[in-house]
C-alpha cells in the first residue's frame, strides 16, 4: 500500500474524489475490538490503521486491503488503549483516513459515535450509544433513520449549525416513550448550555405550499447546503413519526437577525402522514415550531422559551394541533456567533405568505392561494408579562398576510404586546366570513387584548361573543413556577372568582378536523392543554424538563 497516495480527483476517470469514512466506531471484548464504519462511495477497499496509547505512537496496518466495513482485531490486549483510523482505497488512491475511534480493550464504558455528511442507506441509533452530530447530517430519499428509546444525541458545539436534515423522500422513525424519552442536546455540560450550540431538526416533506417557484430553498443552511421545497403535491405525504422527543438548545442564524435561520423543528411541505406527538421544544435560539406549508397534524406539543416564535406558520400550512403549551420568562442570551435574539418574540405568529420574499402574492384584497388554514385547539400559552428588556412587540397571536385558519379553547395570558393581533385588513376579511375563526378564548395580563386595527370595524361585538377575560395578575393555572409547573386549571381565579377557562369550550368545525389521529379529536368543554378532571399523571409530565442552560 506504499504505492497509493491521497488525491482530490481522478485525473483520468474524472470520478470524485474519495473522503474519509464516517460513523467510525469500536467496540470491544476482553480479547477482540470490532471497529465499524460507513462505507464509502467510490471506494473498492479500506485501509485500517492502529494506534497504541490515548494519545501519541505509531500507526500500523491491520488485515491488509479490506473490502468489509466492519473488522475484528483479535491481537489486543485486555485492559490497553487503542485508537483506530480507516481510510478508502481505490486501484491506486488512498482517500483522507477518518477521525480517530478511541477504545480501552475490556474496560466498560460508555459508547460514543459521530455522525456526519449525508446518510443514503438506512440506519439505526442505539440508546447505548452516544452520539454526535456534527455538521449538516442529511438523511436522503429512500433512507430511514431509526432513533431507539432513550437514545441521546448531541449537536457538534464546535461546529456551527450542526443539524438533522430528513430530506424529501426519506424518513425519521424517533419514537420514545413516556418514561424513556428521545433527546437531542447539546453537547455542552448542563448550566453552559444556551441557544444556538447546534441547529435542530429540519425536516423536508412532498406536501403542497402555495409560494410558486421551480426552486424554492430552506433556511438557515451555509452555501449548497440548503434543500429545495418546491413543487410538492401531497398533502399525506409520510416523513415518518416523532414521539416522546425533547429538542433542546438548538437553532442558528446565518443571518444576524435578517430570517435565515434553523428553528429547533423546522417542518417544508410535511405532510399528514408524517406524525408529531408528544415533543418539547426548549431553550432555542429562534422559532419553537416552524411550518413552511404541508399539513402535517400534532398533538401535545410543548415550547418553553423560544429565542424568537413558539409556534410560526406560513405557505399554505394546513395542519392540525391539539393540546399545546408555550411559556416565555425571560430573554436568553445566545450561544456567541450563532445568532441573535429576535426583535419580535410572539407566542402564534400565523402568515398566508410572505410578500418579501418570492413567488408570494399579498395584497388588500388577495394572498397565495391555497390559504393557510391551521387549527390550533387546547393552548395554554403565557408569556413575560411587562418584563424590562423583552420587546414590546411580544404578541401572544400575531395573524397576518392573509391567513385563515381555525383557534379554539386556548388562553393566552401576560402577553406583553396585544393578546391577539390580526395584523392587516385583508386577513380581517377572512375572519369576517369564518375562514379565520376564533373562538372559546381566555385572555389576561396582556399589553393590551386585542388590536382596534386592520379594518375591525364590529371589534366591539367580536370581542364580547367570542372572547373571554380575566383581570390583571389573576391566574387560572395552578403554578407558573419554573421549579415546579402546573398546567391544570385552579377552581377559582386568584383574587375570587370562578375561572372562565373550566367552561364553555366550543366546538372545532368537523370538516377541518375530520380524521384527525384517526378521528380522535376532542371537543372540549374547558379551554387550555390540560383537562381539569384528568387523574394520575397529566400528558406534560415525566417525559418534559424546564432548565435554561
Amino acid at each position: 500500500m506504499t504505492l497509493l497516495a491521497a488525491c482530490s480527483s481522478d485525473s483520468t476517470t474524472g470520478t470524485a474524489a474519495l473522503v474519509a469514512p464516517v460513523s467510525v466506531s469500536v467496540t470491544s471484548t476482553p480479547t477482540s475490538a470490532t471497529v465499524k464504519w460507513k462505507s464509502v462511495t467510490g471506494a473498492t477497499g479500506y485501509i485500517l490503521q492502529r494506534a497504541t496509547g490515548a494519545a501519541g505512537g505509531v500507526f500500523g496496518q491491520l488485515g491488509g486491503t479490506l473490502t468489509d466495513t466492519t473488522f475484528t482485531d483479535n491481537t489486543v490486549v485486555s485492559g490497553t488503549a487503542y485508537r483506530y483510523r480507516v481510510a478508502g482505497s481505490r486501484a491506486t488512491e488512498l482517500g483522507p483516513y477518518s477521525a480517530e475511534a478511541p477504545v480501552t480493550v475490556g474496560v466498560a464504558g460508555p459508547k460514543i459515535a459521530t455522525l456526519t455528511g449525508d446518510m443514503t442507506t438506512s440506519r439505526t441509533l442505539y440508546s447505548d450509544t452516544l452520539y454526535t452530530l456534527s455538521g449538516f447530517v442529511k438523511v436522503k430519499n429512500g433512507a430511514t433513520l431509526t432513533v431507539q428509546a432513550g437514545t441521546v444525541v448531541v449537536g457538534d458545539t464546535l461546529v456551527l449549525g450542526s443539524s438533522l436534515w430528513i430530506t424529501r423522500g426519506a424518513k425519521i422513525s424517533a419514537i420514545g416513550t413516556a418514561t424513556d424519552p428521545i433527546v437531542f442536546t447539546s453537547a455542552r455540560s448542563a448550566g453552559n448550555r444556551k441557544p444556538g450550540d447546534w441547529g435542530g431538526i429540519i425536516i423536508v416533506g412532498n406536501g403542497i405550499i402555495n409560494r410558486t417557484g421551480a426552486t424554492i430553498l430552506t433556511e438557515g443552511s451555509a452555501a449548497g447546503q440548503a434543500e429545495n421545497y418546491a413543487g410538492g403535491t401531497d398533502n399525506n405525504d409520510n416523513s415518518g413519526t416523532i414521539k416522546y422527543v425533547r429538542i433542546e438548545f438548538a437553532g442558528y442564524d446565518i443571518s444576524n437577525g435578517g430570517g435565515q435561520e434553523l428553528n429547533t423543528l423546522s417542518s417544508y411541505a410535511v405532510g399528514r402522514g408524517t406524525t408529531y406527538e408528544y415533543i418539547e421544544a426548549m431553550s432555542g435560539l429562534d422559532d419553537s415550531f416552524e411550518w413552511w406549508g404541508g399539513a402535517v397534524d400534532g398533538r401535545y406539543l410543548i415550547s418553553y422559551e423560544s429565542g424568537d416564535d413558539h409556534y410560526d406558520w406560513t405557505e399554505g400550512f394546513a395542519g392540525r394541533n391539539q393540546f399545546l403549551i408555550a411559556l416565555q420568562t425571560q430573554k436568553l442570551t445566545p450561544r456567541a456567533g450563532a445568532g441573535t435574539f429576535s426583535s419580535d418574540p410572539r407566542g402564534f405568529e400565523g402568515d398566508g405568505c410572505d410578500p418579501a420574499v418570492s413567488g408570494c402574492v399579498v395584497t388588500a384584497t388577495a394572498t397565495s392561494a391555497p390559504y393557510s388554514m391551521p387549527v390550533f385547539a387546547n393552548f395554554s400559552m403565557v408569556g413575560t408579562g411587562q418584563l424590562a428588556g423583552f420587546p414590546t412587540d411580544g404578541n401572544g397571536a400575531v395573524l397576518r398576510r392573509g391567513t385563515g385558519g381555525t383557534f379554539r379553547n386556548g388562553i393566552l395570558m401576560r402577553w406583553k404586546g396585544i393578546g391577539i393581533n390580526v395584523r392587516d385588513a385583508f386577513t380581517d376579511s377572512l375572519r369576517k366570513v369564518d375562514s379565520l375563526s376564533i373562538r372559546g378564548l381566555v385572555l389576561g395580563e396582556n399589553g393590551s387584548n386585542f388590536n382596534a386595527l386592520g379594518g375591525l370595524s364590529d371589534s366591539t361585538a367580536f370581542l364580547t361573543n367570542n372572547l373571554r377575560y380575566v383581570p390583571a395578575a389573576a391566574d387560572v393555572f395552578t403554578s407558573l413556577n419554573p421549579a415546579g409547573l402546573d398546567w391544570t386549571l385552579r377552581a377559582t381565579i386568584t383574587g375570587g372568582g370562578a375561572n372562565p377557562a373550566l367552561t364553555g369550550g366550543e366546538t372545532a368545525p368537523a370538516a377541518r378536523v375530520a380524521g384527525y389521529f384517526g378521528g380522535t379529536w376532542v371537543n372540549t368543554t374547558y379551554l387550555g392543554a390540560v383537562d381539569p378532571a384528568a387523574v394520575g399523571t397529566l400528558w406534560y409530565q415525566g417525559w418534559t424538563r424546564y432548565v435554561i442552560n
